[in-house]
């Protein structure tokens, strides 16, 4: 008695939840020993004890698994006890029960709640034993036998309430949804939960049958039965079909000739029926039915009972529902999870839009397309469908997709069947509907991202929820890029000229000499500047200098190859590295670059301007083998330009001597 004191005391300081190892081992050896002592002694010993350590192992699961809603399974564990015990072994049990809501019972909002509970248990529990023992057979063998299946039809009950068998839990891997993910599983075999649920009503009731009907289509069918398969053969109409239309209760202690047919028959005869509606909250989620040979089986109080476990239906009922949503659901939310975080790992618009369409074909399979803001127009960044042509920027003023640009809001259009206007900037097959969302980011239109199916009606409200969430992740994924590459750009840049800076340049020279130590190919660098530059500033004044600045600079762009590297290198000077060209190479560019300068038009806001360029060239390694010493020759070939006439290409191959 005083380990059961124990296992309760820890129950009340939230051992189950704190200490679930050591106190559920501890509570199952106390359950085992009281076990074997009352069942060695065929039932004659310590059968409040082993009914207590049982609901005490049940408590304790409702403890650590936080659910409370469970509680007023004690209702059927009380009832069906009094089905193979007297009231001397359930009503103390009912007391004890109540020792188990103890510490709820000092909670202020939820103390009258607790005395509700504990009074009706109670009362349930004397109720009950009383009916039980009226009708309880007298022969020996009949209440042996009568026990025997009450005693199953419990330990059914614990062992559904308690097991917790293993599952496929690959998709939930948190340490949190574990356990509502195996406590879910354990109730995916509904129907033998139904079906143990209906033999306790039956022999709790001492009904013949117990039967659970769900609407079909314009009827009903047998859902499950404590009947063999067969035995029950469903006529429609009737009584049942009334419970359905009316959701009532209906009861007749006399079923005979002249009443209206039930709804089912069965071989056996049938004097009695009670037909409850199994409501769930306003919806009717079937009708539960028990039958009996003798009249007027059924008092007012087994009616009640079996209404009471009715409502234990509703939840069985309601969990086969729940569970293929949480697991929708949660699969939602991992993909959403995996693929925000693949939005986030990257500051490449272009990996960020391929990550979007993916992710977005996860959560939905369909064609996916996303369009960045380009000035006026928007420029096809990524997509998973087939398009017409190869254009990438579009107009989309007169698309349907447009809308969703104008009104900033998400547009899901379920059936275009009747649209007749154009959907898509171009032709992207048969669409049938089409969901839009606008990427916005601090009230700043960044993109557009559409997914489009062949068939209508293609998104729940679910899917639409996490797609709007991914798109504003990506909104903000693709702000942070954008703001990255400015940060970039004006760390790696020229503010005037928008050409590399100085640190750049001299990094990416590093970078080139790097290779020519692998490769043996020559690369040469080229050092130019403005010849009279400072007489344009003073003559012309700085702004019409930095236009001057700024025209060099696109002429050099213009000027050079794709591979090579242009750079502001200081003031009027500019450097332009040329990979894998030799002297010649590098003096043929040169020339192209200087006489473009020399015939090109620089004209201010008040006078034309003529500008000229010295250039000074030098090549690795034939003139050079450092980074330093390439500089210095170039630098020293532009040096001997300017001052042997300027306006002119030196190579420091020819002078060097």
């Amino acid at each position: 008695m005083l380990c059961l004191v124990l296992t309760w005391v820890g129950l009340l300081k939230d051992f189950p939840a704190t200490m679930p190892v050591l106190w559920f081992s501890f509570s199952a050896a106390i359950s085992i020993a009281y076990s074997i002592l009352h069942f060695s002694s065929k039932r004659k010993k310590a059968s409040v004890e082993f009914l207590f350590s049982i609901t005490l192992l049940f408590a304790g699961i409702i403890a650590a698994l936080n659910l409370a809603w469970l509680k007023p399974v004690y209702f059927p564990l009380v009832i069906s006890a009094s089905a193979f015990y007297g009231w001397q072994t359930v009503v103390p049990l009912s007391f004890l029960v109540m020792l188990l809501r103890l510490k709820a019972l000092f909670v202020n909002e939820t103390f009258l709640e607790e005395i509700a509970f504990s009074a009706s248990l109670l009362l349930t529990a004397v109720i009950s034993s009383a009916i039980l023992d009226i009708f309880r057979p007298e022969t020996p063998s009949s209440s042996e036998k009568e026990k025997g299946k009450d005693y199953t039809a419990l330990k059914t009950i614990k062992h559904t309430a308690t097991a917790m068998p293993e599952t496929d839990t690959e998709l939930i891997d948190s340490p949190e949804l574990l356990g509502v993910s195996h406590y879910f599983a354990s109730l995916l075999k509904t129907d033998e939960e139904i079906k143990e649920l209906l033999l306790t009503i039956k022999h709790a009731v001492f009904a013949n049958s117990v039967n659970f009907f769900m609407p079909y289509q314009n009827g009903f069918m047998l859902r499950c039965s404590t009947e063999e398969k067969g035995d029950i053969i469903v006529t429609g109409k009737g009584i049942i079909a009334e419970c359905f239309k009316t959701k009532k209760v209906f009861y007749s202690g006399e079923i005979n000739e002249s009443i209206s047919e039930i709804g089912y028959i069965k071989n056996s005869k049938i004097s009695s029926v009670l037909a409850v509606s199994v409501m769930d909250g306003y919806a009717l989620t079937g009708v539960l039915t028990a039958d009996s040979s003798i009249y007027h089986a059924f008092s007012e109080p087994v009616r009640n009972t079996v209404q009471m476990f009715a409502s234990h239906l509703v939840r069985i009922i309601e969990r086969e529902r729940i569970y293929p949503k949480l697991k929708r659901d949660y699969n939602g939310l991992k993909i959403l999870n995996e693929e925000s975080a693949k939005l986030v790992s990257s500051l490449n618009l272009n990996v960020i839009a391929e990550k979007l369409c993916e992710g977005a074909e996860k959560i939905a399979s369909s064609h996916a397309f996303f369009f960045m803001v380009s000035g006026k127009q928007f420029e096809l960044i990524h997509h998973t469908g087939s398009i017409s042509g190869n254009k990438t920027a579009f107009d989309l003023k007169g698309t349907f997709i447009n809308m969703a640009v104008e009104n900033r809001q998400p547009i899901y259009m379920a059936d275009m069947k009747d649209y007749r206007a154009s959907v898509l900037p171009f032709s992207a097959g048969n669409i049938r509907s089409i969901f839009v969302i606008p990427l916005i980011y601090e009230s700043k239109l960044l993109g557009l991202f559409v997914m489009s199916f062949e068939k209508a009606d293609f998104l729940d409200t679910f899917q639409i929820e996490l797609l709007k969430v991914m798109c504003n992740q990506a909104a903000t994924s693709i702000a942070n890029a954008k703001l990255h590459a400015e940060i970039e750009k004006l760390a790696t840049t020229d503010g005037l000229t928008g050409l590399f800076n100085h640190r750049v340049f001299q990094e990416k020279l590093s970078e080139e000499l790097k290779k020519l130590s692998r490769y043996s190919e020559p690369s040469s660098l080229l050092l130019a500047d403005i010849d009279f530059f400072k007489k344009i500033n003073d003559t012309y004044g700085h702004p019409a200098g930095d236009f001057v600045l700024k025209e060099v600079s696109k002429i050099i762009r213009e000027a050079i190859r794709d591979i090579d590297i242009p750079a502001r290198y200081g003031g009027e000077e500019f450097a332009a590295i040329l990979p894998r060209t030799d002297s010649k190479g590098a003096m043929n560019i040169a020339e192209r670059l200087r006489k473009a300068v020399m015939s090109g038009s620089f004209s201010s806001d008040t006078s034309s301007l003529r500008v000229t360029l010295s250039i000074g060239i030098a090549t690795t390694p034939l003139d050079a083998k450092t980074k330093e010493e390439l500089i210095e020759k170039a630098d020293n070939a532009l040096y001997y330009a300017k001052h042997n006439g300027r306006n002119r290409s030196v190579l420091w191959s020819e002078i060097k001597n």
